[in-house]
Parts: structure tokens; C-alpha cells; sequence
């Protein structure tokens, strides 16, 4: 499959749930109540499934390899890669955060969560585009014919893996319920 490929597909499943999310924004932005069972799955979605599956196979795999080719953390755009993964990581925790301590009639708390929520998908939307449409092309660059082939072999184990183990099931069947439920008036 490529590990391009592997990571594109992934990208589409975290824009399913970033529309999701988007949704949700405009019902507690019409309503002033956010769905918490809604908004609970989204969160975790992005924490485990862009935190916990995703990112590190970008970090540990693909960084790292332009690391050892002499890409730095200060070139752009990994610079800007890196920087979006712990601001992800860290927005992730102050929503997750204000969701568990909202209280259901609680309007201004529910405002502010979808405040906060639609500028991490924005920021979400704008890594993916960066990276399918710049950062992966400039990896290329930096990486030889024997790099991209091992690079692949590691992303494609890992990814037999996931689907062999039910991961990647998982995540996808959580992504589509959750743009169903979103859908739903």
C-alpha cells in the first residue's frame, strides 16, 4: 500500500470526524447544549486514533527517517508538523477537560468548548493539507530509493497489524457512526 498511501487513508477518516466535529459546533452554536455522547466519541477518536495510532507512526517512522537525512526540526515544513502535533495534543487535553467538567445547562461552557473544538479541526484540516500537498513531496527529497522502500515495509507491518488485530476496523466503524449521528437531525 505505501506508507503515503497508508497515511493519506487515515487523513480521510480523521477529515470524516473533523466534519462530525464541525457539525456538532453548529448544534451546540444553534442550541447552546453540546451532545456529550457525541462529543465524548469525537474527542476520543482524535486522541486515540490521531495521538495514539496516527502520529506516532508519522513521528517514529517517517520524522524520524527525514531526521537521519538530515531534515532538522527548524526545517519547514517539518517544523510545522511537529509544532501542530503537540499543539494538538495539548488542545485535545484542555477539551477533553472542559467536556468531563461541563455541566449539561451550562450554555457559555458549551459555546466555548465548540469555540475550541473548531479551531483545533481548522488546525487539523490545514496539517493535512500541508502535509499531502507539501511535507510529503519535500520528504521525499531528503529520503533515497532504499528509505522510501523500508519506510513502506515498516508502515505496511505495522498497518497489518492494526487491521489483523481489529484496530483499524475499529476506528473506521467509529468514524462513519459518527458522521451518520452528525447527519442525524
Amino acid at each position: 500500500m505505501g506508507w503515503r498511501k497508508i497515511l493519506e487513508a487515515e487523513h480521510r477518516l480523521m477529515l470524516e470526524v473533523a466534519d462530525a466535529a464541525e457539525t456538532e459546533c453548529a448544534h451546540i452554536e444553534a442550541t447552546g447544549t453540546a451532545r456529550t455522547d457525541l462529543v465524548d466519541d469525537i474527542l476520543g477518536f482524535f486522541r486515540y486514533f490521531c495521538d495514539g495510532l496516527h502520529d506516532p507512526k508519522e513521528d517514529g517512522l517517517l520524522f524520524a527517517r527525514c531526521h537521519r537525512r538530515g531534515m532538522t526540526n527548524e526545517d519547514e515544513p517539518l517544523e510545522q508538523m511537529i509544532d501542530e502535533h503537540e499543539w494538538c495534543a495539548g488542545q485535545l487535553d484542555r477539551l477533553q477537560a472542559a467536556a468531563r467538567s461541563m455541566q449539561p445547562d451550562d450554555r457559555d461552557a458549551a459555546l466555548a468548548l465548540a469555540t475550541d473544538l473548531r479551531e483545533y479541526v481548522d488546525v487539523v484540516r490545514c496539517h493535512i493539507e500541508v502535509e499531502e500537498s507539501v511535507f510529503f513531496d519535500t520528504a521525499q527529497h531528503y529520503l533515497t530509493l532504499r528509505d522510501r522502500q523500508e519506510l513502506t515495509e515498516e508502515f505496511e507491518a505495522v498497518h497489518y497489524d492494526e487491521v489483523e488485530e481489529g484496530v483499524q476496523a475499529y476506528w473506521e466503524e467509529l468514524a462513519h457512526r459518527l458522521a451518520a449521528a452528525e447527519r442525524q437531525p
